[in-house]
Parts: structure tokens; C-alpha cells; sequence
């Protein structure tokens, strides 16, 4: 099965980062593998995607695949040895970091040419998924969820403190944060937790693993296991969107959702209050 690790929109193209390789997926529908020019080995998984401006981004194993003109040709910034599996990419201006399997966390101050490992205060190399502040230009903060916990960063990923979320070691899969500063986790066994300052709340999800979230002004919408849900009173009540998902992304006023047969779905805002057949 093609499963889609992870949906980015950019401009006016959808972009898939799938096991078969990433793809764009244009506003008519047709959809194009980005890394088919040198796939000659057979197909190369891409595992996360990032963009800005006219570059794209991709984790790959062993490194990061950069492309400067729309993906019709790529070049892999390799990590050192021994190669690292990428699982997540975050981007600021000057600032590029992406999250490992095993390997931590690395960074890039050059467009991502070259990559440095930061991990001084990680002390769990098993990295799935990475959050910016909302204000990351003025305070660099910066959120990592891995196989034990989550660390934060104030000075744009270089060095590491773990934050106690009260629950002993946790499997966090997923991290939003909103404007308030207020950061989201969704976790493996413990659902989905709200943290503020030195407070920890869980918030009422169900069972199931929180693989994907998303904080739009309408509220909260959450990937449990395979189910996408939505709520606008902060975990009180639920409503489904969708089965069959992937993943979940935010997409300014919209979400994407990533299905199990391949589509990419876009899901406006507004649209939120209905169940999508």
C-alpha cells in the first residue's frame, strides 16, 4: 500500500510525501512523482515534506533530498554516518530542522547544503515529530515529540530540556501550538494532553493513538488511529470527518487529509461541522 506519510500545500499544488516517492498533486487533479527522474533503483520512500518559496524538501533515508525548481531535479544533502532515517522537517527563515528514527535532531543554517547534529539536553534519539513556536522569530522555540516525552528548545533547536508532562514516559506522535502559546501533544497511550506553563491537562479523545493534530480558529481537529474528528469545545464533543486517513495537515484555513486510497482531501474550515460522506 502507498501510504501517505505526510500532505503540504504550497502555492497552488498539493504535495504528498509518500512511500512510493513525493508527489504533486496540480489544482486539475493530475499528479505527478517528483523523484521519478532518479528513482532508477526502484522507488524511494519520501517520509516528510517541507517548502519555501521555490524550494522542496524531503526526507529521505539517510539525509534530506532539496530541490530548487519545483522537483524536476533533486540533489541529497546526506547526513553523516551511519545514515540517519528523517522522520519530520520543520523550516523558518535561516532555520531548517528535521527529526530522526534514532539519530535526534539535526540542523541546517544554509538552506539545508549542510546539516548539524544538535541533540545537547536530548536525551531520546527517537524523534517523530517537531512544532515552532508561533512566534519562533522572536523567542526560537522550538517543540520535539519522541519515543519518551517532549523537549523544548529556546534557542532554535541547539540545545534541549525535557518538559515533566506528568505521565511518565510517553510516545508523543504529534505537536501544535497555538497562538496563546498553549502546546498540544498527542500521545500513543495517554491520548491527547494540553500544556501551559508548569499545567498539564488530557483532554478527552478516546481510545486510540493521536497521530495527527491540527488548531484552526473553528477548533481542534485530531487523527485518532485511522479516524479524523473535530471539535469546537476544546475535547467536550466530538464530530467525525472522516475514516480511512493517513494523515492530517493544516493548510491555512483548510485541512488536508491524506487517505488510505491515495486521495488528498481538502477540507475548509467552514466545512467542519459536517461529516464528510
Amino acid at each position: 500500500m502507498d501510504r501517505t506519510h505526510q500532505a503540504l500545500l504550497s502555492g497552488d499544488c498539493l504535495y504528498a510525501a509518500r512511500h512510493s516517492g513525493l508527489w504533486r498533486i496540480d489544482p486539475d487533479g493530475a499528479q505527478h512523482n517528483l523523484f521519478a527522474s532518479w528513482q532508477d533503483v526502484g522507488d524511494i520512500p519520501a517520509l516528510c515534506v517541507a517548502a519555501r518559496g521555490d524550494t522542496l524538501l524531503a526526507g529521505v533515508h539517510g539525509g534530506v533530498a532539496r530541490s530548487f525548481d519545483g522537483g524536476s531535479s533533486w540533489e541529497v544533502c546526506a547526513f553523516r554516518l551511519p545514515a540517519p532515517l528523517v522522520t519530520c522537517l520543520c523550516v523558518d527563515s535561516g532555520c531548517l530542522l528535521t527529526g530522526t528514527f534514532a539519530d535526534g535532531i539535526f540542523r541546517s543554517a544554509d538552506g539545508g547544503a549542510t546539516w548539524q547534529a544538535h541533540n545537547h539536553g536530548l536525551f531520546d534519539h527517537s524523534v517523530n515529530c517537531l512544532a515552532l513556536s508561533p512566534q519562533f522569530a522572536d523567542d526560537g522555540t522550538v517543540y520535539a515529540g519522541t519515543s519518551t516525552g517532549i523537549y523544548i528548545s529556546h534557542n532554535g533547536g541547539r540545545l534541549w530540556q525535557d518538559i515533566d508532562i506528568g505521565s511518565g514516559r510517553e510516545n508523543v506522535l504529534s505537536l501544535a501550538v497555538a497562538e496563546d502559546g498553549a502546546l498540544y501533544a498527542g500521545c500513543d497511550s495517554h491520548g491527547l494532553l494540553r500544556i501551559e506553563a508548569a499545567r498539564v491537562e488530557q483532554i478527552k479523545v478516546g481510545a486510540g493513538a493521536v497521530n495527527g493534530l491540527a488548531l484552526i480558529a473553528e477548533g481542534l481537529a485530531v487523527q485518532l488511529d485511522d479516524r479524523a474528528i473535530f471539535s469546537q469545545d476544546d475535547g467536550e464533543t466530538w464530530l467525525p470527518i472522516a475514516d480511512g486517513v493517513d494523515c492530517l495537515a493544516l493548510a491555512g484555513d483548510a485541512l488536508l487529509l491524506g487517505m488510505a486510497d491515495g486521495q488528498i482531501v481538502t477540507v475548509p474550515a467552514t466545512d467542519l461541522r459536517q461529516t464528510i460522506p
